[in-house]
């Protein structure tokens, strides 16, 4: 009887530590508690160069990088030209240290300087500082004076505070008015498409000109 039941349970019991594991135990079983690795800091997004190398020690790699894809997400959404965007393709987008100032700044010779931690999935801050750059670097000297003699008659009018920000150069004036236009609504004068329609209607057909070869955005 002894004999019967040690040839009966033996196979059983010897087969079972050789038996294969499920194809799928080694991802279940070693894939638990490795962390994905952090996303690369310089990279190319819808062909956009990103430096946000100096962003590293601020916040979460994986933070930077979502709030920057999603800026430039915005800017790929305005319907803005095709020549236009490869322009602004050419400048590359770098992470500011957070300086005092503004959220977004150009910088001759080095690129579009965005300040991470002030970036909201709704506001176009990103494209802000690529209209500053195309300014700079894209506009003729004809543009350049009709950009000039608004931005004066906006400042002669009275409508906005002396100190607003979209007066004080013919770069921010046309970076924050193109942003209006193109956007909809920013949260600096002059505020949206709608008043900068009704405040100086002949520079925003001048935009619609630029950017809609003339057909108004409503």
């Amino acid at each position: 009887m002894a004999s019967l039941l040690s040839t009966l349970v033996a196979p059983a019991a010897q087969a079972s530590p050789q038996a294969p594991l499920p194809a799928f135990a080694p991802k279940f079983l070693f894939g638990l508690g490795q962390r994905r690795p952090a996303p690369a800091l310089v990279f190319t997004y819808e062909g956009f160069q990103i430096d946000a190398s100096a962003a590293r020690r601020l916040q979460p790699p994986e933070r930077t990088v979502r709030a920057l894809e999603r800026q430039v997400d915005l800017v790929d959404h305005v319907g803005l030209k095709p020549d236009m965007l490869a322009a602004m393709r050419q400048d590359k987008i770098l992470a500011d240290l957070g300086a005092a100032g503004e959220a977004t700044r150009f910088v001759p010779g080095e690129g579009v300087m965005v300040e991470v931690r002030r970036l909201d999935p709704a506001k176009p801050v990103l494209l802000i500082g690529l209209l500053k750059a195309y300014h700079d670097r894209h506009l003729d000297p004809v543009a350049d004076g009709v950009i000039a003699r608004y931005r004066t008659e906006a400042a002669h009018r009275d409508v906005w505070p002396k100190t607003a920000l979209m007066l004080q150069s013919d770069t921010d004036y046309f970076a924050l008015t193109g942003a209006a236009y193109l956007y909809g609504a920013i949260t600096r004068e002059p505020y949206s498409r709608s008043k900068l329609r009704q405040t100086q209607p002949q520079y925003t057909q001048w935009l619609a000109g630029l950017f809609d070869d003339g057909r108004m955005r409503r």
